[in-house]
């Protein structure tokens, strides 16, 4: 796995203040193959009650209109590409 991890500060009044943006380019693999979003607050993804792993609902919600790739190289490409895009993620490229 790929993390790319960039902080911005910003110096205000003397004092260094750093951003957060709470975001990053994730990938994740379902049936049709594997999705590539620039997401916010990932971690929704663990809300829920019971013994799963992940909050399905809204898992399928965050990345309802991610890019949708054959394989996990054609799907990190594209997720290099979209982090160039963006600029800036706090968490890099992540899987999930």
């Amino acid at each position: 796995m790929l993390v790319i991890l960039v902080v911005y500060v910003i110096i205000k009044e003397g004092r260094a203040v750093v951003i957060s943006a709470d975001n990053g380019i994730y990938i994740h693999k379902f049936r049709k193959g594997y999705a590539v979003a620039h997401l916010q607050a990932i971690d929704n993804i663990y809300w829920h009650r019971g013994n799963k792993k992940y909050n399905y609902k809204i898992l399928k919600e965050m990345f309802e209109n991610a890019k949708i790739f054959n394989t996990v190289g054609e799907a990190m490409n594209y997720a290099l590409e979209l982090n160039n895009e963006v600029g800036y993620t706090e968490y890099g490229i992540c899987e999930v």
